[in-house]
């Protein structure tokens, strides 16, 4: 797997050497799944926490996937915590029936997935050949 992006202390990404913070100050807004493409959008959160400059939306772009895995998150949940981003980790494709963990890794290796688990319980699994992360002021 290729990435323009680092994952940072599993909550944030480095991008062209800017820190996004992904835990506290983006929401996450849905999946869009184009042929064997899959995007998925965040936009930013409100609070007074949130600096003026941040970017408005981050989209995670995953270009030809060979692996998605989702679970359902707590439908009890509060509307914050299905939208709010726990951790995000690069993880092995040769350990898919682990969604639990987390490993302190900044870049991916050849055959990895990237997870991301939510603060409802919600995880997106993809294994792909390349993420390409843009955002938009």
């Amino acid at each position: 797997m290729e990435t323009n992006f680092e994952i940072e202390e599993n909550y944030a990404v480095q991008l062209n050497g800017t820190h996004i913070d992904l835990h506290n100050n983006f929401d996450f807004i849905g999946i869009t799944k184009n042929r064997n493409n899959i995007t998925l959008d965040f936009k930013k959160t409100k609070g007074d926490w949130v600096k003026n400059d941040e970017f408005e939306n981050i989209n995670f772009e995953f270009k030809n996937i060979s692996y998605e895995y989702y679970e359902e998150g707590d439908s009890k949940a509060q509307k914050e915590d299905s939208e709010r981003l726990g951790e995000i980790t690069f993880f092995p494709s040769n350990s898919r029936e682990m969604n639990d963990g987390i490993i302190p890794q900044s870049k991916p290796k050849k055959d990895d997935d990237l997870i991301m688990f939510f603060e409802d319980g919600k995880v997106i699994r993809i294994g792909c050949d390349e993420i390409e992360l843009t955002v938009e002021k």
